[in-house]
């Protein structure tokens, strides 16, 4: 079952910071409610992994969870998948016990564990940083998908590495230009525009490589993401 339409796109809404190279999934018939209450499982547990969830990782799950129901064309189901974010946040359940059995049940392929992987670090680094705590979390989730210590261990660093070149380069942009809006601009308005410009920009996502495979997105929609952070950062928001 493939589940990269749903977290693929969600990934370059921000920050996609690494590069890989990925091959065109057959359209599912179908995608199941089931995928998408592991993968906000799973997300609950990177996110509170810190013991706190900040504005810019809320906005993130805000994020996934209308491309979620847009793909299963349901809204109603946002509701049901909210109520498993808040409780899954809270509860005793190990990261890796999820991991484990969203492998088992769906029968997860090794490269749809890798880019599951990636999904959550764009959601651990989108603060800045990657702690401690978040990566025990991620360790965790790659245990539970069967992936060896050495290969999340190069998941992780070129994740990093990549992150950090993205975001020395922040400084070089101009941010207005980029998102084609003038300087005077209210938040509200470039918050508008940046998700209208995301939208258009979205690029066709190829899954199912072969190869260490790192989330890619255009040079167009990097930009994008990254003049957004710049004036997310400028308002305070």
């Amino acid at each position: 079952m493939n589940i990269f339409l749903v977290f693929l796109a969600a990934i370059i809404l921000f920050y996609a910071l690494s590069k890989g190279y990925l091959s065109k999934p057959a359209t599912p018939k179908n995608f199941a409610l089931l995928d998408a209450k592991f993968l906000i499982r799973l997300l609950a547990k990177v996110a509170k992994s810190d013991g706190i969830v900040d504005k810019t990782e809320a906005s993130y799950i805000t994020l996934v969870l209308d491309d979620i129901c847009s793909k299963l064309g349901n809204d109603s189901i946002r509701y049901e998948l909210k109520q498993i974010y808040t409780q899954e946040k809270d509860s005793k359940t190990k990261a890796f016990d999820i991991a484990l059995e969203y492998k088992t049940l769906l029968n997860l392929k090794e490269q749809t564990c890798i880019n599951l992987v990636v999904f959550f670090l764009n959601l651990a680094y989108i603060d800045g940083e990657f702690s401690d705590s978040e990566r025990k979390t991620l360790i965790q989730i790659c245990d539970g998908f069967g992936l060896g210590n050495d290969l999340c261990e190069q998941l992780f660093t070129k994740f990093g590495t990549e992150f950090e070149l993205r975001y020395k380069n922040t400084n070089d942009l101009d941010p207005y230009k980029i998102l084609e809006i003038d300087k005077d601009a209210s938040f509200d308005e470039i918050k508008k525009q940046y998700r209208k410009l995301a939208k258009q920009n979205h690029p066709d996502f190829l899954a199912g490589a072969d190869e260490k495979v790192i989330s890619n997105a255009t040079k167009r929609l990097q930009e994008i993401n990254e003049a957004y952070a710049v004036l997310k950062a400028k308002f305070g928001k």
